[in-house]
């Protein structure tokens, strides 16, 4: 009975979504009934459907009901309650209610901080309404979460898939599903911000930008934990692939990071706003085209969801509906958001403008990269396969020219270069790469391109940080009440970090592949790593072999015992390699135990991995940096527009 209750709420939910979608037109055609003194209830009759309806699920899984085909499909009597609840977004159906869900939340957050009689809400809130019916309607048609396995019900599920029994799997979809829900709202407040007349570009735009920000703190911890979890749990020692699936997630972060500088833009010198809505509604668009990549079965992945074609093509055509109305609405009204720009030189604008088209430049790449394969093989019938090479002969280039301009751009001032500021800057970076030169000279024994554009990004960065705070401190005007000059050193040393840590370990790391049994030793990377026994584990989800592998300094001192596990799932009988890992700041040690090839040996992977750490360290001093700038104070004030506002700048 639970599942069809869970049911009945989404097909409530649908019909308010549809209300909502309908109001707009409903006005224009003069309906006697005034839909719009609903709205305010619409939204929360939609919110708490859809949450009970996502609870409902939490229950089923809890309570081991094996009935649904979904539960069944993702869930396990033995498997732990925390990872029960985790398997309610580990699979698509179940992720899919929880975007419809995320979305519903959002909405109703911004109808407690916004005006209910503003024409600007009334069109964002329809918007919304629409993309939720789209996705509620989606589910109900092919991916349905509450149904039923009559009359066969099975006595077990078939467990969650033991590579996403990870905390990883806990923290990385839900950062990704809000991440994608503030891109919708961007999107919805582009549409929104196209139709109404009443307020001026620059004050929607201003009313975007929280949400923008949101959205790309969210995408960028998010794509964080997923490199993490890949790194954890693969047993391979990578934490980043150039997947598809990767791709998907990490293209929309590449706008939204252009769209948070082009809002930004937009907010000082009241121009860009045309550039701002159109990467808001390309934004939104491209999380809907990595769903259709993720869910439809073109691109073989451990990280998708499902490989239905029916369901490809529903998630296509709500690609295809989102992105035409969005942009030729747009074109229609582009020749009123043109607006002439006076700038000279090396101008702020002028540089993050360029890293802005360089950030959309390097979306677009990787964008090709992914989909090109999938293009030729429907044209030719044959298969190719676009990988690493292509991925980072494009987008390391591309991140040392945007890191120059975010770098310079601070330092700079508006419309006009400071003439006082080029000179250190052009000392600055002749220092920067001749320090790249000396390190890549000296460290690897010749000239490599990569490294050089790895290092000299991260000293570039992190130079010019402190010349901007030391040219603050020298005028004794460092803008103590200011969050946003705090957030942007923090941030960008945060992204220095993260290049030095990819650049290091890429470059620096040390792995042998061996055959290891008891008694036996190896030296990697001055680390010796002594194999002393094969140990049996149970658990209650799977069995293992375990190895008891003993680390020693390059002292010959103990450090530390890792054990890596060849674990058996009882439920599936699938083997998966769980790394052993020693964290450290400057470097972890990663033992993974691969097949067993003889009575006592096993293959054994060891890797010495300098800096690997610093990846995620610089991605959460992004993602904390980004939602430190929010406060609930400053959303309200933003987002409410008073009626008596609205007359009078209606009259002007």
């Amino acid at each position: 009975m639970n599942a069809e209750i869970g049911l009945l709420l989404l097909t409530i939910s649908l019909t308010l979504c549809l209300l909502m979608a309908a109001m707009p037109i409903a006005q224009a055609c003069r309906c006697r009934v005034a839909l719009h003194d609903y709205l305010s209830l619409f939204i929360k009759l939609n919110t708490l459907a859809q949450l009970a309806s996502l609870l409902i699920l939490v229950f089923l899984f809890l309570d081991n009901d094996f009935s649904v085909a979904y539960v069944a499909n993702n869930s396990n009597s033995q498997l732990a309650s925390l990872y029960k609840v985790a398997a309610v977004w580990g699979g698509h159906e179940g992720s899919m209610l929880f975007w419809v869900a995320a979305i519903g939340i959002w909405s109703w957050v911004i109808s407690l901080k916004s005006d209910a009689t503003a024409p600007f809400f009334h069109y964002l809130h329809a918007v919304l309404g629409a993309i939720q019916a789209g996705l509620i309607a989606f589910l109900l048609i092919g991916s349905n979460p509450f149904a039923r396995l009559l009359p066969g019900i099975p006595v077990e599920g078939r467990d969650l898939n033991p590579i996403l029994q990870d905390i990883g799997l806990i923290l990385h979809p839900p950062l990704l599903f809000v991440g994608y829900v503030g891109l919708a709202v961007c999107f919805a407040a582009a549409v929104a911000a196209l139709l109404d007349n009443s307020q001026s570009m620059k004050h929607h735009c201003r009313v975007m930008r929280p949400w923008a920000i949101l959205a790309w703190a969210m995408l960028t911890g998010g794509n964080a934990f997923g490199a993490w979890w890949a790194y954890n749990e693969l047993g391979w020692g990578g934490w980043w692939f150039w997947d598809p699936v990767e791709n998907a997630s990490f293209i929309p972060w590449l706008v939204a990071t252009a769209l948070m500088h082009s809002l930004i833009l937009g907010e000082q010198r009241d121009r860009f706003h045309g550039t701002s809505l159109f990467l808001a509604i390309l934004g939104f668009s491209l999380c809907l085209l990595g769903t259709f990549l993720v869910r439809s079965g073109v691109v073989q992945s451990v990280h998708a969801f499902a490989a239905d074609p029916l369901r490809g093509a529903a998630m296509l055509t709500l690609f295809a509906l989102v992105s035409i109305c969005g942009f030729t609405l747009l074109l229609h009204r582009l020749p009123k958001l043109i607006r002439p720009i006076s700038t000279q030189g090396l101008s702020r604008e002028n540089l993050m403008q360029l890293g802005n088209l360089l950030l959309l430049v390097a979306a677009l790449s990787i964008l090709l990269g992914t989909c090109y394969p999938l293009l030729y093989e429907v044209v030719t019938g044959q298969s190719i396969s676009v990988g690493a090479p292509y991925f980072n002969s494009l987008f390391i280039p591309l991140t040392g020219i945007i890191s120059l301009f975010m770098g310079a751009a601070p330092l700079m001032g508006w419309q006009a270069s400071r003439q006082d500021a080029i000179k250190p800057l052009a000392l600055l970076a002749c220092i920067c790469l001749g320090g790249s030169f000396s390190l890549n000279y000296l460290m690897l024994g010749e000239i490599d391109a990569h490294f050089m554009l790895g290092s000299f990004a991260s000293l570039w960065l992190i130079s010019c940080t402190g010349l901007y705070v030391r040219n603050h401190l020298r005028r004794m005007t460092l803008p103590t009440g200011n969050r946003r000059f705090y957030v942007m050193c923090v941030t960008h040393l945060g992204v220095a970090l993260s290049i030095l840590g990819a650049t290091c370990s890429s470059y620096f790391q040390q792995e042998e592949l061996l055959r290891m049994g008891p008694g036996q030793g190896r030296v990697v990377a001055g680390y010796t790593f002594i194999y002393q026994a094969t140990e049996t584990v149970s658990h209650t989800s799977y069995s293992a072999l375990q190895a008891k592998i003993e680390v020693r300094d390059k002292r010959d001192q103990h450090l530390t015992y890792l054990y890596p596990q060849r674990q058996t799932f009882n439920s599936n009988a699938m083997q998966i390699s769980a790394a052993g890992i020693h964290r450290s700041l400057f470097a972890d040690l990663y033992i993974s135990m691969g097949n067993q090839l003889s009575e006592e040996e096993f293959l054994i992977r060891i890797s010495y991995k300098p800096l690997v750490g610093w990846i995620w360290i610089g991605a959460l001093i992004m993602m904390f940096a980004g939602l430190s700038l929010l406060r609930p104070s400053d959303a309200c004030r933003q987002a409410r527009v008073s009626a008596p506002q609205l007359a009078v700048k209606g009259a002007r």
